[in-house]
């Protein structure tokens, strides 16, 4: 066996942690998971919602917020109303009875690092997990990649790892280390040349954790990975092949998207019964020049994917344990710049879909025309002047109950206190 295969063996091997810090996990191993699933959409760098789920169109007298306005007014499917934007009317025809779109959601915030926290943790100070490490901890501990993140936002709070699988050749090497490398139909390595491998690794474990002890919680979780990595094994089956890999797209002239790939690995893990929750990622939606040729074919890009999920996911079987939340930072200024782009805005939007929801085709949030937030009841969600502003908080404390978190031992020292319960999905 060649030296430089030997050490590649190693570095594939060593991804099969693909690991955070050593977690806290709160139930038994779970074996071919057939429970709820979860997948977030982080929309990174702050969409424009008021070209999108929340639209406003221009006023007299007032700067120009929306161009596509000048074509035409807001358009509504369903309950639904939306902006004539990209591919917004196929999308929200389509949808509109299996989502809710939350309005008026304060980030508290123009900064990105705080916004992504708060939009996504449910905080605006660190130390808190995503919603997806959270549903992952208290459904599926266990699994050996039950929550998968693709980049972005991805803090756990030490509660369970996250995996990260969109290389795919490395991930066929973890699945199958006697293969090639970069050559899937190559073998030349034995059965025994992976025992040596492994006796030199372990070794080598052992003495990095007699002489780092500050680390070793990060070593033990590596020796862990390693240990269970045969359980890995049930997803050969479930992969694409090499020719069937979705490619990068390019989506606009700055932004190239993996959302299609990233959407096939994840179905393909939950399909595997190995994978609980993911987190998919498109970039590129901070856009402070230039605004309506570079968002338009990101909202189009992103609507035709979360097309691309659902009908996968529905033949697939797997449509009716999904729920998807789609968010970003914030939103976008309802108005352009002297680059006609637009700028960060901290109130935004969220969506939350599941196939024929009884809480679909619904909105609730309002902003006025000028795109700032409105006090709601928290009862009847109607405008109250004593009532509160809606925060990422209130999105995440319904989306626990909903998801069936906020009375598991995980959930139990992150709970929200004090706060005014928006029962979205009642």
């Amino acid at each position: 066996m060649k030296r430089r295969d030997f050490l590649a063996s190693s570095v594939w091997l060593g991804l099969a942690g693909l690991t955070a810090p050593s977690p806290r996990l709160f139930a038994a191993n779970n074996e071919n998971y057939t429970g709820e699933l979860l997948i977030t959409i982080q929309a990174q760098g702050a969409w424009d919602v008021s070209s999108y789920c929340d639209p406003k169109v221009n006023q007299i007298g007032e700067k120009p917020i929306a161009n596509w306005s000048n074509a035409g007014g807001v358009q509504q499917a369903g309950n639904i109303p939306y902006a004539a934007f990209a591919n917004n009317q196929a999308f929200f025809d389509k949808y509109h009875n299996d989502m809710l779109v939350i309005n008026g959601v304060d980030a508290q915030t123009n900064s990105h690092t705080t916004g992504v926290l708060h939009n996504w943790s449910g905080r605006n100070a660190p130390g808190f997990p995503t919603l997806t490490a959270l549903f992952a901890a208290s459904k599926a501990p266990g699994l050996p990649i039950s929550y998968i993140n693709f980049g972005g936002f991805s803090a756990t709070a030490d509660l369970i790892r996250f995996s990260r699988i969109d290389d795919l050749s490395s991930l066929r090497q973890i699945l199958d280390p006697l293969q090639t490398p970069f050559d899937s139909e190559r073998r030349d390595r034995t059965l025994e040349d992976m025992n040596r491998i492994a006796s030199y690794r372990t070794a080598r474990l052992q003495r990095l954790k007699a002489h780092f002890s500050y680390d070793r919680d990060n070593l033990d979780a590596m020796a862990d990975s390693l240990s269970t990595r045969s359980s890995l094994s049930g997803l050969i089956g479930f992969l694409p092949s090499e020719n069937d890999v979705l490619q990068n797209e390019n989506v606009n002239r700055q932004v190239v998207s993996s959302l299609g790939r990233q959407i096939q690995l994840t179905l393909s893990a939950f399909s595997s019964g190995l994978c609980s929750a993911s987190d998919l990622i498109v970039p590129g939606f901070d856009t402070h020049q230039d605004h309506d040729s570079l968002h338009e074919p990101l909202i189009h890009h992103l609507n035709e994917k979360i097309d691309f999920l659902w009908t996968q996911a529905t033949a697939l079987g797997l449509a009716d344990r999904l729920t998807v939340v789609l968010g970003s930072d914030f939103a976008r200024t309802p108005f352009y710049n002297s680059d006609n782009g637009k700028d960060h805005w901290p109130i935004g939007s969220t969506i939350v879909m599941r196939k024929g929801a009884p809480w679909g085709n619904r909105v609730i949030g309002q902003t006025d025309e000028a795109q700032n937030a409105i006090k709601l009841s928290p009862i009847t969600f109607e405008p109250d002047e004593n009532g509160s502003f809606i925060y990422p908080q209130h999105v995440h404390q319904s989306l626990r109950t909903l998801l069936g978190l906020n009375d598991t031992a995980v959930n139990a020292s992150l709970a929200f206190i004090n706060l005014d319960n928006f029962d979205f999905f009642a």
